[in-house]
């Protein structure tokens, strides 16, 4: 079905606040679920953790106050709608499980947005980083089966292949070595620009879920991996972002986020599973897509 957000009528800012029960839904059952239902809440969490991260950094570079006044609004819905993402995960889902389902988000996003690249030169871009991804996935593997008896396929399911890639210790790079030619933001297509954000936002959140919970394991060699792989994360943040064309406007940057938030919305709702378990999660992105289109509509038609 074609969709053009411009088209489209979102709900009214003023509309959008939740309460507590709206916000944090039930999560999901773990051993239920289906794993691209998981990998798409993953994905959407770092989608929204970006989003916001941008309009605060945004914030501190206007002078208008009545603008600031408006980015402080959306970012309060920003905030509630990441949580009703990440919430959306269960207690009982281990971090290495959450590692294997991290790692599949890298390795099947990047390996489909490579497929439907138009640009040749960013698809060989998220080729490369693909490679080192496999890795990733095959060494958390093997921890998760050795440490908690977990298979592969019980996070994955058979959809994406465990195999070895490039080995980690060629990952590593002086980071200047990483960076690469940007695109042309006057010629650039908008799904070049949607693919760089969407695989960036991935690339982040998974190099911030690491930071933030790769040390609560006791075994050192798990925890020594756990920062190896880190730190190859912070490698492909930096490949990932250097594809942008830093001419652009902070504005313009704004609209390519919320843009890139509707299309990735809409498209985890057209392809989503649903269980009976998870029909709230399929109203919640519904809405959600709703929200996010009256705020790039005001911002369109506002000239920025």
């Amino acid at each position: 079905m074609t969709f053009n957000p411009l088209k489209e009528k979102g709900i009214p800012l003023e509309k959008q606040l939740r309460n507590w029960h709206q916000i944090v839904g039930k999560p999901y059952n773990k051993t239920e679920v289906d794993c691209y239902t998981r990998t798409r809440q993953i994905l959407m969490n770092g989608i929204e953790v970006e989003a916001w991260g941008f309009k605060h950094q945004l914030a501190r570079y206007l002078d208008d106050n009545e603008d600031k006044i408006k980015l402080s609004q959306i970012g309060r819905i920003e905030n509630t709608q990441q949580m009703t993402c990440n919430w959306m995960g269960p207690e009982d889902q281990s971090v290495l499980d959450t590692t294997l389902a991290y790692e599949q988000v890298a390795v099947d996003l990047t390996a489909w947005l490579a497929q439907n690249e138009p640009d040749k030169y960013v698809k060989e871009v998220f080729d490369f980083g693909l490679l080192e991804d496999f890795d990733h996935l095959y060494r958390y593997a093997q921890f998760a089966y050795a440490r908690e008896g977990t298979k592969p396929n019980d996070i994955v399911q058979g959809q994406t292949d465990v195999i070895t890639g490039r080995p980690t210790q060629h990952h590593h790079n002086c980071n200047g070595l990483r960076k690469r030619k940007h695109y042309d933001k006057a010629t650039a297509s908008p799904q070049t620009k949607v693919n760089i954000l969407t695989v960036l936002s991935g690339e982040q959140q998974t190099h911030n879920f690491y930071a933030e919970h790769g040390f609560m394991y006791g075994d050192h060699t798990l925890r020594e991996t756990y920062a190896e792989i880190k730190d190859v994360e912070e490698e492909h943040v930096t490949m990932y972002e250097s594809l942008i064309d830093p001419s652009e406007s902070l504005w313009e940057k704004f609209l390519v986020h919320e843009f890139t938030e509707v299309c990735n919305y809409y498209t985890c709702m057209e392809d989503e599973v649903i269980f009976k378990s998870h029909q709230n999660c399929s109203k919640n992105t519904k809405n959600v897509i709703l929200r996010r289109l009256s705020v790039q509509r005001l911002f369109f038609l506002a000239g920025l």
